[in-house]
């Protein structure tokens, strides 16, 4: 019994040990596998722009693609995957509120149907409720800010009568930017097969947007609140979701001038953001990131790569010039245009102005200068760098008076035609000369056979042409120094604005601090002795009001003193007869 016992408990030991589980030690290299996050596939998706011969080589990021647009020349600087179908998520809301902004007056109202509710639980809103209303602009910052998915229906019912409607609109929209891969079934970014864009296409939606001055001033904004509305009592305040203008997060970024984020888990993060830095301005898309703060991260990456790697050159024919007509005020003549001078009308150059963006270690030797013509006409003006188009503008370039010129690094170079365009407009100009000498010269013995028979009427009319002509200079001056004198008020409030705001950047918080308590002081004794201004005049209309009761009391007494000394009198004189 005994021996069963030992061997039972021989058996029981020999178990337990074997099942125990055996710890592992790992190595450092297997601990660094094991934590590490693993590289997602898009890290290794083509960066089209590095395969630019002599272009600097921009960083390797995750995002699944990815580009950086130089709004101010066209030319993308940085370039991932960069045409490939990608879902967007809410960065949609950048077209939806362009078309917003450039189709209605944001101070109308915009009353909610049903549609508000017409959303995928757990999306975005504001709690907009049917029959609601609210300006369209209070509407345009609840898309930008909020991502109000409520407020994107809203408008497209608003705008063309339903969302399928709308987005044809959008898709209108996005095929006169030039977009390639594009196509919007809803205004507000939530997963649809059908929804879909790519980065270079959004770059070219969002610098659309960016030239509205008033999306920039609503994507600029870090914090708003939607007043009180005919269904709510509360106000709706928010900030910006781009965290790179907000002061207080850890991505928060200068240069950043605005952008919208997106999200949804069938599209995972996107990104755009507008950056303005040293007089240049960009605009980044990050499409497909695994994680809000990678979005974020990667698009300081290609930005700050973009800023350091790069510099504009800039181009110039002359500022544009108004004509003699605009000068006058009469560019609106109607029928009457017809009697204007097309000397007068034309000016020498439609406001012909451009930029290159080249890497910092490029030539301008490089350049390959590539110009299009139209009706005899230099219209387009390009460059490129390789194949890479750096610069572009669009205008009228050939004069017919004088050659137009390009001012390229201080140097004149004159723009030059295709084939056979300038031969041929120096040949009609020629026929038009001669025509105009023929024309002048038969004129000319006209009007002196008919003054030596009518020289009253031609004296007459020859001084009512002098009045017309001084009263002409007259107005032509006065407007001139109008113009001159706004000009100059402007650039003294924009010297006034940047010298205060250069104070600004001097001052300490403390100072800033000092300052506005004293401003608040200022204010609080302004409105003490507003409070005793009207004290007094109050007190002064209540004494007259006094007196002018106690005079009215006194002719009163007056009027009864004068009545029974009457009958008194009357009384006296019955007694007497």
């Amino acid at each position: 019994m005994r021996h069963w016992k030992v061997v039972l408990t021989g058996i029981f030991v020999f178990c337990l040990v074997f099942a125990l589980p055996v710890p592992y030690v790992y190595s450092e290299e297997e601990m660094e596998e094991e934590t590490e996050e693993p590289i997602p596939e898009s890290y290794y998706y083509p960066i089209e722009s590095n395969e630019i011969s002599g272009w600097p080589e921009g960083p390797a990021i995750e995002a699944a693609a990815a580009v950086v647009l130089d709004m101010d020349t066209g030319t993308f600087l940085y370039s991932k995957n960069a045409t490939s179908k990608q879902y967007p998520a809410s960065i949609t809301k950048i077209m939806t509120t362009l078309l917003l902004v450039e189709n209605c007056n944001l101070e109308d109202t915009i009353t909610f149907s049903e549609i508000v509710y017409d959303l995928e639980e757990g999306s975005s809103h504001l709690g907009i409720q049917p029959g609601e209303k609210m300006t369209l602009k209070d509407a345009a910052y609840g898309m930008m800010l909020a991502s109000a998915n409520d407020i994107c229906n809203g408008v497209a019912e608003y705008m063309d009568g339903s969302i399928s409607a709308f987005a044809d609109r959008m898709n209108r929209r996005a095929e006169e930017l030039g977009c390639v891969n594009t196509h919007f079934s809803n205004p507000h970014g939530l997963y649809s097969e059908d929804h879909y864009t790519c980065a270079y296409d959004m770059a070219l939606i969002a610098r659309a947007a960016y030239e509205n001055p008033v999306f920039r001033e609503i994507t600029g904004t870090s914090e708003y609140t939607i007043p009180k509305t005919n269904v709510t009592d509360e106000e709706r305040s928010f900030l910006n979701h781009h965290k790179m203008l907000q002061k207080e997060e850890a991505f928060y970024q200068d240069w950043c001038t605005g952008g919208k984020n997106g999200y949804t888990e069938d599209c995972l993060n996107t990104l755009v953001t507008y950056a303005e830095k040293d007089g240049r301005r960009l605009v980044s898309v990050v499409l497909r990131v695994n994680g809000a703060d990678k979005s974020y991260s990667e698009s300081t990456q290609i930005l700050n790569y973009a800023f350091d790697s790069f510099s504009d050159r800039k181009m110039e024919a002359g500022a544009p010039q108004k004509t003699f007509y605009e000068i006058m005020g009469l560019d609106t003549l109607g029928k009457a245009e017809v009697f204007q001078s097309p000397v007068w009308k034309r000016t020498a150059a439609t406001g012909v102005s451009m930029a290159v963006t080249l890497p910092g270690s490029a030539n301008l030797a490089d350049l390959e200068k590539v110009v299009s013509s139209q009706d005899g006409e230099a219209t387009t003006v390009a460059y490129q760098y390789g194949d890479t188009a750096v610069g572009t503008a669009a205008g009228r370039f050939a004069g017919i008076y004088a050659p137009v010129q390009m001012v390229f690094e201080g140097e004149a170079q004159p723009l030059e035609a295709s084939s056979g365009t300038v031969s041929q407009e120096a040949g009609e100009i020629q026929n038009a000369a001669a025509q105009a000498v023929n024309l002048l010269t038969s004129s000319y013995d006209s009007f002196v056979a008919y003054a030596d028979e009518n020289l009253i009427t031609v004296a007459a009319a020859g001084l009512a042409l002098l009045v017309i002509l001084i009263v002409f200079v007259i107005v032509l001056i006065f407007r001139c120094t109008k113009d001159s004198r706004m000009k100059r008020r402007r650039r003294q409030e924009e010297a006034e604005r940047r010298r205060r705001e250069e104070e600004i950047d001097r001052m300490t918080t403390a100072e800033i601090e000092a300052e506005l308590r004293a401003v608040m002081e200022e204010e609080r004794k302004r409105k003490e002795q507003e409070m005793l201004a009207n004290a007094e005049a109050e007190r002064a209309a209540r004494e007259a009001r006094e007196m002018e009761e106690k005079l009215h009391e006194t002719e009163a007494l007056l009027d009864e003193l004068e009545a029974e000394r009457q009958e008194r009198l009357k009384k006296e004189k019955g007694i007497n007869s």
